[in-house]
């Protein structure tokens, strides 16, 4: 009787896997591919459609020229440097952002009679404009992807049953 309910249970994992492998994929999903320059194959299921366009966003990502993490964390630190901030080791970009932004802002009050100086404190808060919006590019990326994994996971896991 036990290898009966094994074998019944095997069959319908099998089945649940063929009738997966061969659903169509959403509109969505194949416009994206299409997007993405990834050919739609026969029989891919949505999870591997997805996994595939992650992949693909990541190294479009990677070769989009946009810095890395640890080179805008070097950068920030450079920038600190730049206007005098000295930065603890081991202190999160984010909270050196926001160090610098203070830091700016107490030396442009200092310097409203100068307007030199003011021109060149105004370039260092759009050079940090800039790097706050590459870091904050990033961290959404990355918290946008793990949760679209996650949810590859979870649709993985639905799909075998697990």
């Amino acid at each position: 009787m036990s290898t009966e309910i094994k074998s019944v249970s095997a069959a319908k994992s099998q089945a649940n896997f063929a009738q997966t492998a061969t659903e169509e994929l959403s509109e969505s999903t194949k416009k994206e591919l299409q997007a993405l320059g990834i050919p739609t194959e026969d029989g891919m299921t949505e999870s591997q459609a997805q996994a595939k366009i992650q992949e693909a966003r990541m190294q479009k990502l990677q070769q989009s020229g946009a810095g890395t993490e640890v080179e805008i964390a070097s950068d920030v630190k450079s920038l600190a440097a730049t206007i005098g901030l000295s930065v603890e080791e081991g202190t999160p970009t984010d909270e050196i952002l926001v160090q610098i932004a203070e830091e700016l802002e107490a030396q442009i009050d200092e310097a409203e009679g100068n307007p030199q100086e003011l021109s060149a404190l105004m370039g260092y808060f759009k050079e940090l404009s800039n790097l706050d919006a590459q870091y904050t590019d990033i961290q959404r990326g990355q918290s946008k992807l793990f949760n679209e994994m996650e949810l590859i996971s979870q649709n993985n896991k639905q799909e075998f049953g697990f």
